[in-house]
């Protein structure tokens, strides 16, 4: 072990010094865990200070009880214009859990000493261990990394901490720290932190009177909090307290070991964490020899042969790379390194995770994949009963109950008809914990084809094991069930911003819910984005799904019948504006869908307040005007035959002025799309379609195809074999006849676009033939 690249001058000890023990650790280091445990059990201290939440010391008792780690506190801030979460996670080798542990072993008092983790001064951490280091920092580990012969941060650290004896950990964490941040040098980022930190090592160490104080912090804070602590007044700071329009709180939560895992995000915390949790219980060398055989289960069931020789390949090579490398004993990296010479036969795209910083990226290989996740492993957190939980839990576990709800451990299917009212009172329920998303509970059906009547929707709904801490962190956006929607709504929707797409979805989402007398802001902001959008296919999507609903009365409350109603308004108004501004083919087939819905609109709106006349004059003009885009034109026909404003007579005739290759299907898709069932038994418009067809040479068909495919697809199947008896009839066949080639069609097993590259290169076979003379 070479330590020489440590250095730094010796500080002058005061008495005070020497009663506050501060321990700088690497957070979730199983040796940073024995080392907090042995230090108090050593200094007997009357306090045992540690960096968390202090906002949670009067609930420490929870920590108390029999719980399954790994679990989290979870805090949670939120203001009317935002909601900040954040986890303070805990497992068996987290030194902060052994701290607690000791200190009420010892007899010592615990108390976390940090801000709370909603604080500022956190920023938009969303794990309150993560660290912002610099670029000295990042600097002072790759020199350590070029020192040590090692490859990456973790092997570093297995290297310098894991591996040391127990009575050399201490001096080598301290040097290793101050290597990253020289005598503790002022940190801006850091700096309200270790103030408050400091604070209460110097208030703790005046209330122990003789007795010594221990403090467990990360060790990038160590050394200022030793500094700040000296010049502190020894008053006990006040916990940070949330304004009056704010709420804020922290509760226990299950965690789990992905969660936990570096390779997954985690920006503050160990990777591997089934590996470490066996380092903490049985040592460096038991470790290996487990995740040898957790790797080696994972691989072979991915499917990939490890044989016993491969086995005994790979433990020579890690033992050899142990001892090459100056390990006591194999590690992490040794065991990762030797998998990966003796078992992966690929090569690599890009470094092995294991050697950066960071979660495993895209493209990595799976059989590196597999020995990460075998090494994560499966452990997952369960509260003690009895546990405190936040007012939202309570507040959902009561109307489920009342409503009949209540999960089960067998999944049931719940049936709902919006005509019942205990129907709705569950709909509300069932759509409200949707909006939270939680687990275990899922919308089969809901309303689909427009109809007046009422909808139906159906849930499967059974007890997941993952819904007790979804809805303590969904606790963040209120204390019952319709004000969490209701905010966390409100949030995706501030977050949508002008996307009609999003904007949409909340709004059903809210209207499902029951949600929209407590959310008035949202059809303003979806009316305001529908107004301004240049986009006609988003128009055309929240246009229908207004109306879809709109069509079902009063079923939701007179209150929000009339938000959709003006929805349906601000479409109907904006399509009108905008549509004879189309002229670009791809934008015209995408606007068809704000044509269908202004057609329902017309149809089937008489309450509402739209211009009837003026959207008819603007429909023929587009009509007559040669510029419009094909697909907008066929619209418009379409909207005029089936709102009874054009016989259909002269469709043929219209059709002829954009009967070239490259218009006609677009023509069709938008005629099919708005008059489908007006025109399916038009033989005229069919002849006139045969003709036009019959007409173009094999290269003007094989242009045209695909739009003609795509305009037949309006029409459901039945009718496209109706479709193929009349084209069939109108060539001579039979009516017999005509009925087996039609069948034939519709089930035809070659593609449609295969079909057209066949006649395609048959095209050029003939032409090249015909160019040689052979034919």
């Amino acid at each position: 072990m070479r330590l020489g690249i440590f250095s730094r001058p010796e500080r002058q000890a005061t008495a005070a010094d020497e009663r506050l023990v501060v321990i700088g650790v690497r957070h979730h280091s199983p040796a940073c865990a024995h080392l907090v445990r042995r230090a108090v059990k050593r200094h007997r201290p009357a306090f045992v200070l540690i960096e968390g939440p202090a906002d949670f010391n009067p609930h420490l008792g929870d920590l108390r009880l029999d719980h399954q780690l790994p679990l989290a506190i979870f805090s949670y801030h939120a203001t009317r214009h935002r909601s900040f979460a954040s986890y303070s996670p805990f497992c068996a080798y987290s030194p902060e859990w052994q701290a607690l542990q000791a200190a009420w072993e010892a007899g010592a008092t615990p108390l976390f000493c940090d801000l709370p983790a909603w604080h500022p001064d956190f920023g938009a951490r969303a794990n309150r261990y993560a660290d912002p280091h610099g670029r000295h920092a990042a600097a002072a580990e790759a020199a350590v990394a070029r020192a040590l012969g090692e490859d990456g941060r973790d092997a570093v650290w297995d290297t310098l901490a894991e591996q040391a004896p127990p009575d050399e950990l201490d001096h080598r964490l301290e040097r290793y720290f101050d290597l990253l941040r020289p005598g503790g040098d002022e940190d801006p980022l850091e700096n309200a932190r270790e103030q408050f930190m400091a604070r209460h090592a110097a208030w703790a160490l005046r209330e122990a009177g003789s007795r010594k104080v221990v403090l467990v912090c990360g060790g990038w804070h160590a050394e200022a909090i030793r500094r700040l602590a000296r010049a502190a007044d020894g008053a006990r700071p006040d916990v940070p307290v949330p304004a009056d329009d704010e709420h804020a709180g922290s509760y226990l939560v299950p965690y789990d070991y992905r969660r936990l895992d570096r390779f997954t995000g985690y920006a503050s915390g160990m990777p591997s964490p089934a590996y470490y949790e066996q380092v903490h219980a049985r040592g460096l060398e038991a470790a290996a020899n487990w995740a040898e055989n957790a790797i080696a289960q994972a691989m072979r069931a991915a499917g990939q042969v490890v044989s016993t020789a491969d086995r005994v390949a790979w433990h020579a090579h890690g033992q050899a790379l142990a001892l090459t490398r100056g390990h006591r004993t194999v590690l992490r990296t040794d065991l990762l390194d030797a998998a990966l010479a003796t078992l992966v036969k690929d090569g690599l795209d890009q470094p092995a995770a294991w050697t950066r910083e960071g979660a495993v990226r895209a493209g990595t290989h799976p059989a590196l994949v597999a020995m990460l996740k075998a090494l994560t492993g499966e452990r997952r957190g369960r509260l003690a009963p009895g546990t405190r939980r936040p007012p939202l839990v309570i507040d959902i576990e009561e109307r489920l109950e009342h409503a009949g709800l209540t999960p089960g451990h067998s999944a049931r299917r719940i049936e709902l008809d919006w005509r019942v009212p205990a129907d709705r009172e569950q709909a509300h329920i069932l759509n409200a914990l949707r909006v939270l998303g939680m687990p275990g509970l899922e919308r089969l059906e809901g309303p689909s084809a427009p109809r007046p009547a009422a909808p139906q929707e159906s849930f499967r709904l059974i007890r997941h094991r993952d819904a007790e801490g979804m809805l303590i962190e969904a606790s963040r956006w209120g204390g019952t069930l319709p004000m969490a929607a209701t905010a966390l709504l409100a949030d995706r929707a501030a977050e949508a911003r002008s996307d009609l797409k999003a904007l949409s979805a909340c709004f059903a989402d809210a209207l499902f819910a029951g949600l929209l007398a407590l959310e008035n802001d949202l059809t303003a902001q979806l009316a305001h984005g529908i107004g301004l959008s240049h986009d006609m296919g988003a128009v055309g999507a929240a246009g229908r799904m207004a109306m879809g609903l709109y069509r079902f009365g009063e079923i939701f409350g007179a209150a929000a019948h009339r938000a959709l109603g003006e929805l349906c308004e601000a479409a109907f108004s904006r399509v009108l504006q905008a549509a004879e501004a189309i002229r670009n083919d791809e934008e015209g087939l995408r606007a068809i869908p704000a044509f269908v819905a202004c057609r329902d609109m017309l149809r089937d709106g008489p309450d509402l307040a739209i211009e009837r006349g003026a959207f008819l004059a603007m429909l023929g003009r587009c009509l007559a005007n040669a510029q419009t885009a094909p697909a907008v034109a066929g619209a418009a026909l379409g909207t005029l035959v089936a709102c009874g404003e054009s016989s259909g007579h002269d469709i043929a005739g219209h059709m002829r002025r954009f009967s070239r290759p490259d218009q006609l299907g677009d023509f069709l898709s938008g005629l099919f799309a708005l008059a489908r069932e007006e025109i399916a038994a038009d033989n005229a418009l069919i002849d006139a379609v045969r003709t036009l067809v019959d007409d173009w040479p094999d290269d003007a068909f094989l242009i045209a195809l695909p739009a003609l495919r795509q305009a037949f697809a309006f029409f459901p199947p039945r009718e496209r074999e109706r479709l193929s008896r009349v084209i069939l009839r109108a060539t001579g066949i039979g009516e017999a006849q005509a009925e087996i080639r039609a069948l034939e069609w519709m089930r035809q097993p070659a593609d449609v676009a295969d079909q057209a590259a066949a006649l395609a290169l048959e095209a050029i076979v003939a032409r090249r033939l015909a160019d040689a003379g052979l034919v």
